[in-house]
């Protein structure tokens, strides 16, 4: 029996180029097929949703992993590209901290260690990489 587990509902309008949505607990997203596949584009589509799973996988690691250190972080942004690359998926996250000016220069050369650390920690990311997804995570310059 799983202690983690999601539940989903989906549903459909309107075939191909229609649209659809997900519901759980706490969760609620359009969803349809790419405009560019011939589809209404009105939607998240499942690149799109799978790429969020790991960018959102990786904030929530990178945020423990510096909470965990007690570092004075200001701010905390991370972009996430993800492309297609001869039928592989290749995402990578960036991300921007800032720290508070009171931060140790210990604490700043830190960073790029502790986003190396969330990236290979990180669940979802790895899961996906088992699966043949290239991921990267760099810390921003």
């Amino acid at each position: 029996m799983a202690t983690n587990s999601i539940k989903l509902d989906l549903t459909w309008q309107q075939g191909f180029a229609g649209t659809g949505e997900i519901r759980g607990h706490d969760f609620n997203v359009p969803i349809s097929i790419p405009a560019e596949l011939g589809g209404s584009g009105q939607g998240s589509n499942p690149k799109q949703l799978l790429a969020s799973s790991a960018a959102a996988c990786f904030i929530a690691t990178l945020t423990a992993i510096l909470d965990n250190r007690k570092l004075p972080v200001q701010q905390l942004n991370v972009a996430t590209q993800a492309d297609e690359v001869e039928k592989v998926l290749q995402i990578r996250h960036t991300a921007n901290i800032a720290l508070a000016p009171t931060a140790s220069t210990e604490q700043v050369a830190s960073l790029a260690g502790l986003v190396a650390r969330a990236d290979k920690v990180c669940l979802i990311g790895n899961i996906l990489r088992q699966g043949g997804v290239l991921i990267e995570a760099s810390l921003a310059q």
